[in-house]
């Protein structure tokens, strides 16, 4: 799999022409409030840049760069940028990183700490309080709403209100409640026991808010009435691909939104009250519908299920990388008020592995406790970093309607384990022996090849030619392929890279024109490195024609030269003395003329 470092594209048309790309970004990592630049083609006029649907700010636009400020509540992910003409996802990850990776959380000297002052407001909704009392039920998600860098936080209740609290200061650990959230100047109030999440799900730059409307059994949807605003607009319930509302089959839903696979569609998570994970995706990339349900998540191929085998047992989940490690991590919180922690069982996988409860201090497991209500605690977790310290803090919600805290106990940041290929450089340029593509690596872990792949449109590629890569190596490398059958016009170039494993990714775009002028025939060898072969050709040449062949060190000693034939068919060159690893250039001299290439030897 690729990492890509900063580097340019060689592009021969102009920008207003070109497909719209991300060639690149950095940097690759950082912390909330890091701010990002991409690179690439098409930027103008850019809706929205989203990072597991997390709506990033938008800075400085120059249509082939773009600035933007890494949110309150994002997660490691892939990067999707949205224009008015359509929409495109980075090939890699931006990790989001902390100064710790511990997963132990201490529970603050005072239980709820500064939080002791938050508890939502106690049910007045009549049905709920004859079933089952004046029961609060605080199911928290954090956003920045106003796009100020400040972490609101939106607690929904038993009365099916959400209720807004705003950061008092920038970092501060203390809220102060504005009132319940609305759409169409009157308060939002779903059935009962509202579950909130906040995403941009359609990539409109508009957040939207999905709101599990308890026993009802749907997700509701609700999004801002403009960029900032703290007023919604009602969109109805969550629709799937045929139409029909995404209806849960379990009472009291609370849904989570990621994207586990890194295709660029989201996976909407819901847990409920029968205590499983359903999985749902966006039907395309920025689609509010979703597909028919895609089958419970499963942990070491079987059903999560929260509080293991009981009949019920209500699952509340997020999704968060907790411990930087480029794998995403589902944090479940249930009804008997403990907090399981899974973890992708690899990068982009649909599945997870048990990492057990959380705890306190690697041994006390956190539980909320059965106070309150004789059915359990109703853990209800969300994760963020409040005071932007670089240690996440978790907010417990549960029966009692209050919101506890607990804070990451410091542990030394996990190094994520270095992608396969980290790749510096793809150019291209238009020669008159066809385009020429080049492009270099810093390092590559167990890699096998790099596949060129040609499309006419942008959309559909086709493969062109394979060039072996280097396995493993931490030194700098350099390839080049040339496409001497390039059609005249527009042609778009990317790169397939294939691992021993079989793992396949792709890199960013090259655009280029072929002009095709009627200039002599230009020599050209590879592959670039060689190792033990070598071989010549003239790409474009009507036939065979005596050429020179001198192979040369840098400071101009001769230490091969041989007469040949040379066509457009590649010949290797015969009996090349034993070469000392480094660079040298070879020197092809025909009646047209003397060309020098400069090559890398193993």
């Amino acid at each position: 799999m690729f990492r890509f470092l900063a580097f340019a594209t060689g592009v021969a048309l102009p920008l207003a022409t070109l497909a719209q790309t991300i060639t690149n970004f950095t940097p690759a990592t950082g912390p909330v409030g890091t701010s990002i630049t991409i690179t690439g083609t098409g930027l103008a006029g850019a809706k929205s840049v989203l990072l597991n649907g997390q709506s990033l700010k938008l800075g400085i636009n120059t249509g082939v760069s773009l600035q933007v400020t890494v949110p309150v509540a994002a997660s490691t992910g892939k990067l999707v940028l949205t224009t008015a003409t359509g929409n495109v996802l980075s090939a890699t990850q931006f990790g989001v990183t902390r100064s710790t990776s511990g997963t132990t959380f201490p529970q603050q000297t005072t239980k709820g700490a500064s939080f002791s002052s938050i508890k939502v407001t106690a049910a007045s909704n009549s049905a709920v309080t004859a079933a089952y009392g004046a029961v609060y039920y605080s199911t928290p998600t954090i956003a920045d709403l106003t796009n100020t860098n400040r972490t609101d936080l939106l607690i929904g209740n038993a009365n099916g209100n959400v209720e807004y609290w705003k950061q008092t200061t920038v970092n501060g650990t203390a809220f102060t409640k504005i009132g319940n959230l609305q759409a169409g100047g009157v308060d939002i109030r779903v059935t009962n026991f509202a579950k909130p999440t906040v995403a941009d799900i359609d990539g409109d730059g508009l957040l939207d808010m999905l709101v599990g409307t308890g026993s009802d059994k749907h997700i509701a949807r609700f999004e801002q009435t403009a960029a900032g605003a703290t007023t919604f607009t009602s969109l109805g319930n969550l629709k799937l691909t045929s139409g029909a509302d995404l209806l849960t089959g379990g009472n009291f839903p609370r849904p989570a939104i990621t994207d586990l696979n890194g295709d660029g569609k989201l996976d909407l998570l819901i847990g409920d009250y029968s205590g499983l994970m359903k999985r749902y995706e966006a039907s395309a990339v920025n689609a509010a519908t979703f597909t028919a349900d895609a089958g419970n998540v499963q942990v070491d191929g079987v059903d999560i299920k929260a509080d293991g085998a009981t009949a019920n047992g209500t699952s509340k989940p997020l999704i968060f990388d907790m411990d930087g490690n480029g794998l995403l991590d589902m944090v479940m919180g249930t009804q008997l008020g403990a907090i399981i922690r899974y973890e992708q069982s690899a990068r982009y996988a649909l599945t997870f592995t048990s990492k057990g409860n959380l705890t306190t201090d690697g041994t006390t497991a956190i539980n909320m406790g059965t106070t309150g209500n004789n059915e359990g605690g109703f853990a209800a977790p969300i994760i963020t970093d409040i005071n932007n310290d670089g240690r996440l803090d978790m907010l417990i919600g549960d029966t009692n309607g209050s919101i506890y805290l607990y804070t990451q106990a410091q542990q030394a940041a996990l190094v994520a384990s270095p992608l396969p290929v980290v790749l510096t450089a793809f150019t291209g340029q238009a020669t008159s022996a066809g385009n020429q593509l080049r492009w270099a690596t810093a390092t590559e872990q167990n890699s096998r090849s790099f596949e060129v792949e040609r499309s006419a449109d942008g959309n559909t590629f086709a493969p062109l030619g394979s060039i072996a890569a280097a396995g493993t190596t931490t030194s700098a490398r350099t390839y080049q392929y040339l496409d001497a059958a390039a059609p005249a016009g527009l042609s778009y170039y990317r790169l397939r890279q294939v691992d021993l494993d079989g793992t396949v990714a792709y890199s960013p775009v090259v655009v280029l024109t072929a002009t095709r002028l009627a200039v002599a025939a230009q020599a050209l060898a590879y592959p670039s490195p060689f190792a033990e072969t070598l071989s010549v050709a003239l790409p474009g040449a009507e036939a065979s024609q005596p050429a020179t062949i001198a192979l040369l060190t840098l400071d101009g000693r001769t230490v091969y030269s041989r007469a040949v034939e040379l066509g457009a068919t590649p010949q290797a060159l015969a009996e090349l003395p034993a070469l000392a690893p480094g660079l040298y250039l070879l020197r092809t001299t025909t009646a047209a003329g003397t060309t020098t290439q400069r090559l890398s030897h193993n």
